[in-house]
């Protein structure tokens, strides 16, 4: 096989994908834009955002609680 043949192969194969390869190349161009863009928002929108105050919760004290809640209500059964 000689390279012209492989060439015009070749040209053949895109002129009768071509098409359909642009329009996977627009849909997968368009979602990883998409991607940047949502990206790029959410980094902007952390950085100006303030924290939010958090509240440090003892773990065992709120199932403590829960418990004894639970079981009041239990006791009026």
């Amino acid at each position: 096989m000689d390279l012209y043949t492989l060439i015009s192969l070749l040209f053949g194969l895109f002129v009768a994908f071509g098409p359909f390869l642009i329009v996977v190349a627009v849909l997968v161009a368009g979602v990883l834009l998409g991607c940047v863009i949502v990206a790029i928002v959410g980094a902007v929108r952390t950085g100006t955002t303030r924290p939010e105050e958090t509240r440090d919760v003892d773990v065992a004290e709120f199932f403590e609680e829960q418990t004894a809640a639970a079981a009041s209500r239990n006791d009026s059964i």
